[in-house]
């Protein structure tokens, strides 16, 4: 190798290890403020849940919770809240919680795999031919059947009747689950179903209105039980909204 060669190699390989220390300084420097959609960005501690948290409510694993909870002698509704998830300063579950108050219940923390509606719809919802869970049921939706492709899974589901409406509230929606719920017999076979979608943005406001109207459904019918869940955290919301909750943790709690 002449001495030509040799500068050139060692210029290239100079050039190699400077290009590398550049792009690892700009990448923890320049761009480390920088906002980046919420599926880049990296899940550090979001799973950790605090002391206070762990003391003082039962963790459930990912697996269904209608399997765990569900009585055969009695009616169970399995709702499912659009973008609740656990946030990281207990007080304000404390607060999303307390819409239940007076009304028998069991609060829990929920491990969801995943920040997709659809996810939890799968994993929540889905009546499994094998199991014990009826073979026949009504599945309540204040959205159109083609929102996130909902048509292309919801047979699926498993449900005998499937109820869409075109934007419609989380407070018609609980209405009409009501109807359902005042025809509804002991002796019937029946699984129902309802996924709201007024709190999709992360709006406390709004999801307090959907947990408090959840509440007065389920005081009107003491004998049936309510599984009540949040789908994922508030991932549609502003990147603050969306950092402000555990990214794999959401709240359940068990009425009546």
């Amino acid at each position: 190798m002449t001495k030509l060669q040799k500068v050139s190699l060692y210029a290239f390989c100079a050039f190699v290890v400077l290009a590398i220390a550049l792009s690892y300084l700009m990448g923890a420097t320049l761009f480390a403020d920088r906002d980046k959609p919420w599926h880049m960005l990296p899940f550090i501690d979001a799973d950790s849940l605090t002391v206070e948290y762990t003391d003082n409510y039962r963790q459930i694993d990912k697996r269904n919770l209608y399997g765990k909870f569900a009585d055969s002698s009695r009616l169970t509704v399995s709702i499912l809240v659009d973008a609740w998830g656990v946030p990281f300063v207990s007080q304000l579950l404390r607060e999303d919680f307390s819409a239940f108050d007076g009304l028998p219940h069991k609060e829990f923390l929920h491990y969801r795999l995943a920040n997709r509606t659809r996810h939890a719809e799968f994993a929540e919802l889905r009546i499994v031919a094998d199991s014990s869970a009826p073979q026949n049921g009504i599945y309540l939706f204040g959205g159109d059947s083609l929102e996130y492709g909902r048509n292309l899974y919801v047979d699926s589901l498993g449900y005998a009747e499937r109820v869409f409406c075109q934007r419609c509230a989380d407070s018609l929606m609980l209405g009409k689950l009501d109807s359902v719920l005042s025809l509804a017999t002991d002796s019937l076979p029946l699984q129902i179903a309802l996924t709201t979608q007024d709190s999709r943005t992360g709006n406390r406001a709004k999801l307090h209105a959907t947990l408090r109207l959840i509440a007065e459904v389920a005081k009107k019918y003491p004998k049936v039980q309510f599984i009540v869940q949040g789908t994922h955290r508030p991932t549609l919301g502003a990147p603050k909204i969306r950092r402000e909750s555990f990214a794999h943790w959401v709240p359940a709690i068990v009425l009546n």
